[in-house]
């Protein structure tokens, strides 16, 4: 009965890391979708500028001056979300390596649970 508790232990403690891997990677493809609309605003906008100093109508400066403020912002932004989401990504690279260490210690640890889960969990070497 011990060994019986040990194993539904050890496989609690296997479905909660497995559980956090699958949120860190979730927050992993929320952090790379903010790095590309990061990059789509700092490098789309620069083209839309020169595209807008070609056109020769007739606008009042004040509003010139707020449309080119407006786009140095957006840029801004863009950059400020790219550098954000990159240190981001790190700490999350960081989190999900020490979860799959910690999986990799559970995995090995009992032999019901290493066959239970043989092939369908696969660690890297460098863990």
């Amino acid at each position: 009965m011990s060994k019986e508790n040990n194993e539904k232990n050890i496989l609690a403690r296997m479905r909660t890391l497995l559980a956090l891997e699958r949120n860190y990677l979730a927050e992993k493809r929320t952090q790379l979708a903010k790095l590309r609309t990061g990059l789509a605003l700092a490098l789309i906008l620069p083209p839309f500028y020169l595209f807008i100093i070609s056109i020769e109508i007739e606008i009042p400066l004040v509003f010139i001056i707020f449309f080119y403020i407006f786009l140095i912002l957006n840029a801004i932004y863009g950059v400020w979300m790219v550098f954000g989401s990159r240190s981001q990504l790190k700490k999350l690279r960081k989190k999900i390596k020490l979860v799959k260490k910690k999986e990799k210690q559970i995995f090995n640890s009992s032999k019901a649970i290493n066959e239970l889960f043989t092939g369908c969990i696969e660690f890297d070497d460098e863990l």
